[in-house]
């Protein structure tokens, strides 16, 4: 009988010109669904969010046909809420069968699957061990390489071996660089690392062409690049970064499919008017021609945000606004002039707009007595959403303003700024103009570089 890791059942809302003619193999792969339980079952792509529940077809039966390129992994969650990963190929048969003692699996891979049922690694330590202590750091990356030992002594097919290998490892990178910002945002606790707890980034090489297949590769690269800035093993470049992070990876496909993906993820972020000066930057990076195939639909997504937000690009006169503090005083943007001025929008419900606001306190700390303000602007509304603002930020004593925008989100200045999702960062010069209506988060340090220099030139 195989086993699970079981974990809370929660569906997440929150807050990226070919050159080959080569016909891709694209052959159907089925996975039929066998159950003796009654519960609803769900199955989709492992690195997407959210759960896709599996309904029977016009016969009743439970049976998915999907077109996979190339090896991949999905998300099994059976009926009690457990969760499998589960390998697939082209062109693969896999059944998965569940009743009252567990899930097993039959067809193409049932021994690959059977394995990753029963050897999922999600970090490990000793009871008592503080998490991202040096000892839990230490527990897991030697629990990490007994699991590879395991999988390498499996005698499963060499294919899969390597990209099992590479998933066990994203796994470990991925906690390692989250963890300890999901530990603040959800459970209130700040934990102190060790010094040496980044140090693996130094020797991090992406030279292996599988690593696109492993369930959020992108995200981890992206993340352990940005930490790489934060730790100073990585130059920090306002106008240059993407093409800084495509030179530090070493395999084509890799870089390429990184970089294309980055550039989605900017347009995701917000429309930027860096964005053309960032496909010039990597473009003679990105050689391989599936990635060089999706620049077309990238620049055409550009062009679209560039018609919708034509009225808040860079040089435009920025929205004009009036806002409150805790104690009911009108502020309004012309008590700014004169001075750069860094527009924080956010709400009390955001998660990460919470955890983002330690690094601009910091930041206005870092910045005290230069001719720059920082305004925190709350989009809450509501008696019970302001009262909870108020009990938030009564008694900040910092270099921010803490003000709030009358009827938040459905207000005329959130509008201007086309917001639906924060936080939301504005940079506005000391003329009033707009310099970047979708700056990056205060936890970026290219935020900071883009202010210095603004103050520099003043």
């Amino acid at each position: 009988m195989s086993c699970g890791v079981k974990v809370l059942f929660v569906l997440l809302v929150l807050a990226f010109a070919g050159t080959s003619c080569q016909k891709e193999d694209t052959r159907g792969t089925s996975v039929t669904f066998s159950k003796s339980v009654g519960g609803d079952i769900y199955f989709q792509p492992e690195e997407k969010d959210g759960y896709e529940k599996v309904v029977p077809d016009s016969l009743g039966n439970l049976v998915l046909k999907i077109e996979l390129k190339e090896p991949g992994y999905y998300r099994y969650v059976s009926t009690k809420q457990f969760f499998y990963s589960v390998y697939l190929t082209p062109g693969s048969r896999v059944e998965i069968v569940e009743n009252e003692d567990g899930v097993s699996f039959k067809g193409d891979h049932a021994a690959e699957n059977a394995f990753l049922a029963e050897n999922p690694f999600v970090g490990e330590a000793e009871e008592g061990v503080e998490k991202y202590s040096a000892e839990w750091v230490s527990a897991n990356w030697q629990g990490l390489e007994r699991m590879i030992g395991k999988l390498r002594e499996s005698g499963l097919p060499r294919e899969f071996i390597q990209l099992q290998e590479l998933k066990y490892r994203f796994g470990v990178y991925k906690q390692l660089l989250e963890g300890p910002a999901l530990m603040a945002m959800f459970m209130n606790r700040t934990v102190r690392l060790p010094d040496d707890y980044y140090d693996f980034l130094k020797d991090l090489k992406f030279d292996d062409p599988q690593i696109t297949r492993v369930p959020k590769w992108f995200q981890v690269m992206v993340g352990a690049f940005e930490r790489m800035e934060k730790e100073g093993m990585l130059e920090v470049s306002l106008e240059h970064f993407m093409e800084v992070y495509g030179k530090r990876i070493e395999d084509e496909k890799v870089r390429s499919l990184f970089l294309v993906n980055l550039l989605d993820l900017m347009l995701q972020k917000g429309y930027s008017d860096q964005f053309p000066a960032y496909v010039m930057s990597v473009r003679r990076l990105i050689t391989d021609s599936v990635a060089i195939a999706q620049l077309p639909r990238i620049e055409a997504r550009y062009r679209e945000a560039l018609e919708a937000n034509q009225m808040i690009v860079r040089g435009m006169s920025a929205p004009e606004f009036k806002a409150v503090d805790v104690n009911g005083k009108e502020y309004s943007s012309a008590d700014f002039k004169g001075k750069v001025q860094v527009l924080d929008f956010w709400f009390t419900g955001c998660v990460p707009c919470r955890a983002e606001m330690p690094y601009m306190e910091k930041l206005a700390d870092e910045l005290e007595g230069q001719p720059i303000v920082f305004v925190a602007m709350s989009l809450d509304s509501g008696n019970e959403l302001l009262a909870t603002w108020r009990q938030m930020v009564k008694d900040k004593k910092g270099n921010e303003y803490h003000l709030n925008v009358p009827d938040g989100f459905k207000s005329a200045l959130a509008k201007s700024y086309l917001i639906r999702g924060v936080p939301r960062v504005v940079v506005i010069d000391k003329e009033g103009k707009i310099v970047d209506a979708y700056a990056k988060r205060p936890s970026d340090p290219k935020l900071k570089m883009q202010l210095e220099q603004l103050i520099e030139r003043l």
